[in-house]
């Protein structure tokens, strides 16, 4: 029988959720669905495990998927609330610089990690990290360890789980072969409680703002391609501002014939944010890239912070792109 791509977490993680009776959750900064919803759910586990819970969040809540649940989320953990020594779980972050400035404040107490991204060294004691490279997202590991300490599944964890799953594979379409088979299978229970793909997706992509998709459309009409096509440059100025635009301008752009591989590049005051989306069939690993750059990712998809101007990177790119392919 073929291994299941999620492993079991060490025991000693496990052990510890259950021992302690408190626990704060956070996310990285500028959250994505992946994020919020893997932080909601293990909310919900938590809860129904009898123990107390708040949720942190730098910020800023920029995707409109993700916007509503801003309010669930607090900036920085109350004082009387670290008096309880509270578990401290750190999801969907491969380095302890992602969490921001909340994070601080706990870097004493007892720390786990659940994450998929395969840049950065675990962070925490030995035995309480639980970072899976080949997993789609993170609400995956969650719902895994939800099943390790033996909570039921219920509606309301199936929804989130659901939703940060379909928000980091683009609703299944960076499900490889590897992945699909154990994904989808767990996917199918979270239907059975109830979960509806037809709303969540219409609750993923409708209430657009129209000056946004203009805007998406007029940085499509302004891309670049290079290499012959093989990669293609897209640009976002600074004064477009900072609404989340990137992913229908990856969606859109990586339908180019012949592209391999898409660099979106954000224009910030003082630096220069840049995205990689890669075809899966092309094989060049952006999150290897990135981390190069100082950033990090996944195979297909990561990104790095860069203190130059987009010529100057642009020319960097494609000349390590021209030695990638």
């Amino acid at each position: 029988m073929k291994a299941s791509i999620f492993p079991q977490a060490d025991e000693k993680l496990i052990s510890l959720i259950r021992e302690k009776s408190s626990a704060i959750v956070i996310a990285h900064r500028n959250p994505d669905g992946d994020a919020v919803f893997s932080s909601l759910a293990m909310r919900e586990i938590l809860h129904h495990m009898g123990k107390e819970c708040l949720l942190l969040n730098e910020g800023e809540f920029l995707r409109s998927d993700v916007r509503k649940y801003e309010s669930e989320f607090l900036k920085e953990a109350p004082e009387d609330f670290l008096g309880k020594d509270p578990l401290v779980i750190v999801l969907d972050c491969s380095t302890p610089d992602r969490p921001g400035k909340p994070f601080e404040k706990l870097r004493s107490l007892k720390t786990i990690c659940i994450d998929h991204h395969s840049a950065g060294e675990p962070f925490t004691e030995e035995g309480l990290s639980y970072i899976v490279p080949q997993s789609p997202s993170t609400t995956m590991l969650v719902d895994e360890v939800r099943r390790e300490l033996g909570v039921p599944l219920t509606e309301v964890m199936a929804r989130y789980l659901y939703i940060g799953f379909a928000t980091d594979t683009g609703f299944f379409h960076f499900l490889s072969e590897k992945t699909a088979p154990d994904s989808l299978s767990r996917v199918s229970e979270f239907t059975a409680m109830g979960v509806s793909p037809y709303d969540i997706y219409d609750m993923m992509h409708d209430g657009r703002k129209l000056k946004d998709i203009k805007d998406a459309a007029s940085i499509i009409l302004a891309s670049k391609p290079v290499l012959g096509g093989a990669v293609i440059f897209a640009r976002q100025p600074a004064e477009i501002g900072d609404e989340r635009l990137s992913d229908s301008i990856y969606g859109t752009l990586l339908e180019t014939e012949n592209v391999k591989a898409v660099v979106f590049l954000k224009e910030k005051k003082d630096a220069l944010e840049i995205g990689f989306r890669s075809k899966h069939h092309s094989q060049i690993d952006v999150g290897a890239l990135a981390a190069g750059l100082g950033g990090g990712g996944h195979l297909h998809a990561a990104g790095a912070t860069v203190k130059m101007s987009v010529d100057e990177a642009e020319k960097m790119l494609e000349k390590i792109f021209s030695e990638l392919i």
